[in-house]
């Protein structure tokens, strides 16, 4: 079986080639950005997800493997769907091609995946830099997958490895008040959303047509994350919280 999902690039996306070029769009570079963001929500729904680009965390292998890797896969565990890209000048079409049988509870997992992508975060590389990965899907075969929370629940096996970020229930999304300013305060109160040398900044300023569009931020622990929301609540910023994205969800 396949499934199709058109999409409209409102931004530019990066997956780098070679050449580290926009021409094309690498299946890697996508199947990267579709597994961050589905770690995030599989984390959050109290299931496990392993870091594959960490070489110092243990990671999955074989039949014993986190939540993530059954469906994206992992040494000793092939991942279970193709994704082939047809790319034109306005358009993208993704198309998700069965390799092993999955469940529906992935086709729903996935789908909320691109969901969350399209109205709250980015897709594909660059994604801390404001001009890339800002999508609209026009088409969506996977829309009839909508997975229920007991569901959710008998899926979720809960083995392999696992680390606890990202994950979706410390995310902070913001698409109103948004200026330069209050980008800046965010970088000077909340220093820990900065970065540092080896691990990229986890503050997520997108601008559409030179204008602010959306900001998402992605605490570490519940540390961060309270001082992330203490920081907004003091600037009266309307924002929704990873959580109450989830209960909209599911």
């Amino acid at each position: 079986m396949s499934y199709r999902i058109k999409i409209k690039p409102l931004t530019q996306l990066w997956t780098g080639d070679e050449q580290r070029k926009l021409e094309v769009l690498r299946e890697t570079g996508i199947i990267g950005s579709l597994r961050w963001w589905y770690e995030a929500l599989i984390r959050s729904l109290d299931g496990t997800a392993c870091d594959p680009t960490n070489n110092r965390k243990k990671k999955c292998e074989g039949k014993n493997h986190c939540d993530a890797c059954e469906l994206f896969g992992c040494s000793g565990w092939a991942r279970k769907f193709k994704l082939d890209i047809e790319k034109s000048d306005d358009e993208v079409i993704f198309k998700i091609i069965e390799l092993k049988e999955m469940d529906d509870i992935e086709f729903g997992l996935l789908n909320k995946t691109f969901k969350i992508i399209e109205d709250y975060g980015a897709l594909g590389g660059k994604l801390a830099e404001k001009n890339y990965g800002i999508i609209k899907i026009e088409e969506n075969s996977l829309e009839n997958f909508q997975p229920k929370k007991n569901k959710i629940k008998e899926y979720i096996k809960k083995g392999g490895a696992t680390v606890d970020d990202p994950n979706l229930k410390r995310f902070v999304f913001i698409k109103k008040a948004l200026n330069p300013q209050f980008v800046k305060k965010l970088k000077e109160e909340c220093t820990f959303l900065k970065g540092k040398p080896g691990k990229g900044k986890r503050y997520f300023y997108k601008t559409l047509n030179n204008k602010p569009y959306r900001l998402f931020i992605q605490a570490k622990d519940d540390e961060e994350y309270k001082k992330v929301l203490n920081f907004l609540k003091r600037y009266n910023i309307e924002f929704i919280e990873g959580k109450e994205l989830l209960e909209g969800l599911l």
